[in-house]
């Protein structure tokens, strides 16, 4: 998030504790949109604070380490979880969007192929 928005790499990783946000402006259709985003802890004891994180949303972005499985695999209850506590109108057409990170690491330690992780998002509706 912070290398994104910032353009900033940190070697030092700093677990969030609850949720931390940035923001940054992107042109979207000729359009100036300022992006406020979210990085909630992924620690269950955290997930209650999701109601008053997630309510109010455009969009959900879903990241994953395309050298951890397990985090791949938790996209599909961090989905389900967002839909609960987001309660969005039309969650079936609510959009997400899934990126893999860290896809600049060795190639031998990629976990998660670009296919499997573009089998899953097709299923879900074909989130880009």
């Amino acid at each position: 998030m912070n290398q994104y928005v910032n353009k900033k790499f940190s070697h030092q990783y700093k677990a969030t504790i609850g949720a931390d946000f940035l923001t940054k402006e992107v042109n979207v259709d000729d359009r100036v949109v300022t992006m406020q985003i979210w990085d909630t802890a992924g620690q269950e004891r955290f997930q209650s604070l999701g109601v008053a994180f997630y309510r109010g949303a455009d969009c959900c972005v879903l990241v994953y380490d395309v050298n951890n499985a397990k985090s791949f695999e938790t996209l599909e209850s961090w989905r389900d979880e967002f839909l609960i506590q987001a309660s969005p109108r039309g969650p079936e057409n609510f959009p997400f969007v899934v990126i893999g990170n860290k896809i600049d690491m060795e190639e031998s330690k990629r976990m998660i192929s670009q296919k499997r992780a573009m089998a899953w998002c097709q299923s879900k509706g074909n989130i880009p």
